[in-house]
């Protein structure tokens, strides 16, 4: 079937170096005013803008980064504050080819609204504060000292992988804009207490928030955490040397010290399965020089990372192919569905975390994300093959929806003899705020690896009792004593 007239689509390679940003921008944009049935007409005089529809048409059709309009039609059609604004303010960021901010929204000149933004964030701030108060920091006229801006940061890093839904993307757009303004060195040191901290479990989204800002000593310092003693926070390393290299900006040399860095990293892990998955994944979405430096200093080749059959269009491609199936059956006639085919594909298949995250960041806002629940358990549960199921599973890991998840709903994961299934039915657990019976967060932290760290997120974000338990008996593992001594200290999730 052809596309419907109209529909914006990305035609770069799936493989390719380079993505379609502004169709990305154009596509969000028109599937959120069309899900609420608003023409052009409507939009244009309804929001105070002094547009005219065929202005309106050419930023969707352009996909113009114009962050004073996108505010615009958060108002119009009802969003909450920073709901398209923040995923598109990501998507560019990441992209060093990414097109430049036209108009950016600035916050009320005024001493008021900085006072009331200061003041909101001193008690128990929601993300949409978080949000402002950055805003006056990095575009208004005003701003806080470092000596009193210091303890906000700390809060509001502290946080971030506590935040779910648009809670979590507006903190982390905050936490991004710190990090890329003059405040950003403060930023990066407030990020290296919290996540160095003992039994920290929620570093991945610090770490992606310091890489928006490459710099050498981040690099360093992220080369140093590879072999770090805790697996999941030398993944989460991994993780922002991916984003660095997208964001660009760090100097060769940077690069030609790390990579001798790397190549260590992957000597000393020959039989450690996990960390050398994590490893191969982040170098198989690096530079292709880094990746020939690396190689030649390598004792042992990594496996190739997990990647799709194909990278091709037709129905050959069979995940490309139940890609576009899925898509179809969540926009159910609705128009969008070519791009949301091409944002599935990359949520599910892509190994490079940068087109895995954006796509998640972009769907989660998009009026497609409710009808996205069913399908990717589905994929999760009876996906024809491996690559599917585990894609799908790392999907909810991703997608920061606000789940209404039900002992009923992750059953089926706990009991999947497949880890992969389980540990992303305990993180499903936790992101919508179902605390599990204790005997089944027991059994869990009972097998190590990825399920433990999962179960233990799990009780963390749901406050559950059992953490008082782990965090007192002598006799259980120190790391498990300090996870909980962790989330008693910092809290429970945070849905706003």
């Amino acid at each position: 079937m052809g596309r419907k007239v109209g529909e914006l689509i990305d035609s770069t390679p799936l493989n390719g170096a380079r993505i379609d940003i502004p169709a990305r921008i154009g596509w969000l944009l028109r599937a959120s005013r069309l899900a609420q049935g608003q023409p052009l007409r409507a939009l244009a005089t309804g929001t105070g803008m002094a547009s005219s529809p065929a202005t309106l048409s050419r930023l969707e059709t352009h996909g113009a980064r114009n962050s004073r309009a996108i505010a615009h039609y958060e108002t119009a059609l009802d969003l909450p504050y920073g709901w398209l604004r923040a995923p598109i303010d990501v998507l560019c960021r990441t992209y060093s080819y990414a097109p430049a901010e036209l108009a950016a929204h600035l916050p009320a000149d005024t001493l008021e609204d900085f006072s009331e933004c200061c003041d909101r964030v001193d008690d128990a701030p929601e993300g949409a504060d978080w949000l402002r108060f950055a805003e006056h920091h990095v575009t208004g006229t005003r701003g806080l000292p470092l000596s009193a801006i210091t303890p906000h940061l700390h809060h509001l890093a502290e946080e971030l992988g506590r935040a779910v839904a648009v809670g979590y993307t507006t903190r982390y757009e905050a936490l991004a804009k710190f990090r890329c303004s003059e405040y950003g060195a403060a930023v990066a040191d407030v990020i290296r207490e919290i996540v160095l901290e003992e039994g920290n479990q929620v570093h991945a989204d610090l770490l992606s928030a310091a890489s928006e800002r490459p710099t050498p000593e981040l690099a360093r310092w992220c080369g140093e955490l590879l072999l770090h003693d805790r697996e999941d926070l030398a993944r989460s390393a991994g993780l922002a040397i991916q984003n660095m290299r997208s964001v660009g900006g760090l100097p060769r040399a940077a690069w030609t010290d790390l990579a001798a860095v790397f190549a260590d990293a992957c000597n000393r892990t020959v039989g450690d399965e996990g960390r050398r998955t994590a490893l191969a994944q982040t170098l198989a979405a690096c530079d292709p020089g880094f990746r020939e430096t690396v190689a030649g200093l390598l004792t042992t080749p990594l496996e190739p990372p997990r990647r799709p059959v194909a990278w091709t269009r037709d129905r050959r491609n069979l995940h490309y192919t139940l890609a576009t199936e899925y898509a179809e059956r969540v926009a159910a006639g609705r128009p969008g569905e070519p791009m949301l085919a091409r944002l599935i594909f990359e949520l599910l298949y892509d190994f490079r975390a940068t087109h895995a995250v954006t796509s998640s960041f972009l769907l989660n806002a998009s009026p497609f994300s409710p009808d996205l629940q069913p399908v990717l358990f589905e994929a999760a549960l009876d996906g024809p093959d491996e690559t599917t199921r585990h894609g799908a599973a790392s999907a909810f890991a991703n997608l920061m929806l606000p789940w209404e998840a039900t002992a009923g709903t992750v059953e089926p994961w706990l009991a999947s003899a497949d880890p992969v299934i389980r540990s992303a039915g305990l993180g499903m657990a936790a992101q919508s705020g179902l605390r599990l019976p204790a005997a089944t967060l027991a059994d869990a932290l009972s097998e190590g690896g990825a399920v433990r760290r999962s179960a233990l997120f799990a009780a963390g974000m749901t406050a559950h009792p059992l953490l008082t338990t782990l965090a007192e008996d002598p006799a259980m593992p120190g790391d498990l004593r300090a996870a909980a001594r962790w989330w008693l200290r910092t809290g429970p999730r945070l849905q706003r």
